[in-house]
């Protein structure tokens, strides 16, 4: 149905019902309380612990499972996120002292440590690496570990003959000089390739996942572990790993869990070192000034407006029979007539000076006057009930357009 408005009056505007007003804003609301949801959940999970091995997580990968047995061993566990914490906590003969993941331990942090644990009673590191460990004076290099089942075959404090363990993703070559040395015990030595019997490889050519060094006049009884993953909450109950590590941390009465933050990767020290090489910071600002020295000459200047022709003119009829087609084609006579009566009644407004929010109890009577038809004929024109079928809404079309030219010619 093709229906004929004025092609120079403004689009007609359709009124919204209330429910769909309040249903839109459910929507919003719940879409915000949603997102806020979100946003709580995620800064949650943001300041859960996920670090490996860390203390207080209660991860796969943390060690709060390990905590919790010391604790129902009795040994008091304190933890520290810092190397001024550390100091802090005075370690002496009845403490150990355990660095967990030493990602975080810059070599200026490592000096520290090593001072700080001179008159501990125990240091265990897991996973360290060879700068570290030459700070802290130990003749010991450290190699990318085999995720194989390594038997100790050794006595020590920490490990027993027998005790198996996996997850190894570090082992500890013992320099030549200290190998077999008093006071320096390997063990899980990695087995010859070429021995059939599973022995060690003499001297522990390929390494081991154990090392413990006696203590000294000026340091404590040091261990190192190469299988921290199996420590971890997922796997501490596998093999001799839960054995392993209530003998190296439960020793003493007192444990202090030292978990360096990202605050000690470049603590002080004469051995401190840079997170980046001197040059980064330089060469940051340089290559800034030369991405906005390139922004500034080549970036293009606005200039004015420029009004250009629109590639094809179309007619504003045309335009009004394709929306009635439009209208039509869907079938809801309703639709069509909601949207007639908007755009006469803002037309009406317009031409009479009625606030176009007075309603039908200020637009109304004026549209009476303006036309000398009864307010009642108006009313149900403007705002009477839809039309069932096309026939009805061609009434309602025609009636609309007389009320207009009457109010435009009175």
């Amino acid at each position: 149905m093709t229906t004929a408005t004025d092609a120079s009056a403004p689009a007609p505007t359709v009124t919204t019902s209330g429910p769909g007003r309040r249903r839109r804003a459910l929507t919003y609301a719940a879409v915000v309380a949603l997102g806020l949801v979100l946003l709580v959940l995620l800064a949650l999970t943001a300041q859960r612990p996920t670090d490996p091995l860390d203390p207080e997580s209660p991860g796969s990968s943390g060690a709060m499972a390990l905590v919790e047995v010391l604790r129902q061993q009795g040994v008091e566990v304190e933890i520290v996120r810092s190397i001024g914490d550390l100091e802090a906590s005075a370690p002496d003969r009845d403490t150990t002292v355990v660095v967990g993941d030493p990602t975080y331990l810059g070599l200026g942090a490592t000096e520290r440590l090593a001072e700080a644990t001179t008159s501990a009673g125990r240091l265990v590191l897991v996973g360290p690496d060879s700068d570290q460990l030459d700070v802290l004076g130990l003749p010991i290099t450290t190699f990318p570990g085999f995720g194989i089942d390594l038997v100790a075959r050794c006595s020590s404090t920490v490990a027993r003959d027998s005790d198996v363990v996996s997850a190894v993703d570090t082992r500890y070559l013992v320099d030549g000089d200290a190998e077999g040395a008093e006071g320096v015990t390997t063990c899980f030595s990695l087995p010859d390739a070429d021995s059939d019997s599973g022995e060690p490889a003499p001297g522990g050519e390929f390494g081991s996942a154990l090392v413990e060094v006696a203590a000294t006049a000026s340091t404590p009884h040091t261990v190192l572990v190469g299988f921290g993953p199996g420590w971890s909450n997922r796997s501490i109950v596998e093999g001799s790993h839960a054995g392993t590590a209530v003998r190296a941390l439960g020793s003493t009465p007192r444990l202090v869990w030292y978990h360096p933050g990202t605050t000690d990767l470049d603590d002080g020290g004469s051995a401190g070192q840079a997170v980046w090489p001197a040059w980064t910071t330089p060469a940051i600002v340089l290559l800034g000034v030369a991405v906005i020295a390139l922004a500034l000459t080549r970036g293009r200047r606005l200039g004015r407006l420029v009004p250009e022709p629109l590639p094809v003119v179309v007619r504003a009829i045309e335009t009004t029979e394709s929306r009635g087609r439009l209208y039509r084609r869907a079938g809801d006579p309703a639709r069509a007539a909601a949207v007639l009566r908007a755009g006469t009644a803002d037309r009406l407004a317009s031409r009479l000076a009625v606030h176009r929010g007075a309603g039908p109890a200020g637009l109304v009577p004026a549209v009476s006057r303006a036309t000398g038809r009864p307010a009642v004929e108006v009313a149900d024109i403007l705002f009477g009930p839809p039309p069932v079928d096309d026939a009805a809404l061609i009434r309602l079309a025609q009636q609309l357009t007389d009320l207009e030219e009457r109010a435009h010619h009175p």
